[in-house]
């Protein structure tokens, strides 16, 4: 293909690959929001379980201050906790993108950005919508507070009385 040819033009989709857009499309559509879900999930679950921490620290006898080693293993348990739970919510952020632009492709194959392909003037999905997933900050949310409330935790055993 020589420069000066350009992009190759759309060619219409044959039956055979329009069957197969329909089948992959729902696939896709469902995953993206199962990913989305999961990563949710993890996030509470996690949660939950360092605000437990925090409410039965207190309820639990002790001794006066904990020693080096009792409070180096509380310290790395948390933070292994923690890590697990980021990476995990990590590897959800990585498989839900992946899917959301393979799901943004198949829509626009589809046409369903296109304005006029399925209602006269103008489009099924706004075109803001191919690149808004690009900005999506939850997972930094999700980090912030799993991180928060590690930070907590971890104070909670250093500054025990």
């Amino acid at each position: 293909m020589s420069p000066e040819s350009g992009p190759p033009t759309a060619q219409p989709l044959r039956e055979d690959q329009l069957e197969v857009l329909k089948v992959l499309y729902p696939w896709y559509k469902e995953e993206v929001f199962r990913r989305r879900e999961q990563m949710t999930r993890l996030t509470a679950f996690a949660s939950a379980f360092l605000v437990l921490l925090l409410v039965t620290m207190p309820a639990v006898p002790s001794p006066p201050r904990p020693t080096f080693t009792s409070a180096l293993f509380a310290i790395t348990g948390v933070a292994l906790f923690t890590g697990i739970f980021a990476y995990l919510i990590l590897q959800q952020r990585n498989r839900h993108r992946l899917a959301k632009h393979a799901l943004i492709e198949i829509e626009r194959v589809l046409g369903l950005f296109d304005e006029g392909h399925y209602v006269a003037g103008k489009s099924l999905y706004p075109k803001e919508w191919q690149t808004a997933w690009l900005s999506d900050r939850s997972v930094t949310v999700y980090l912030t507070v799993l991180t928060a409330l590690t930070v907590l935790v971890i104070a909670a055993v250093l500054l025990r009385p």
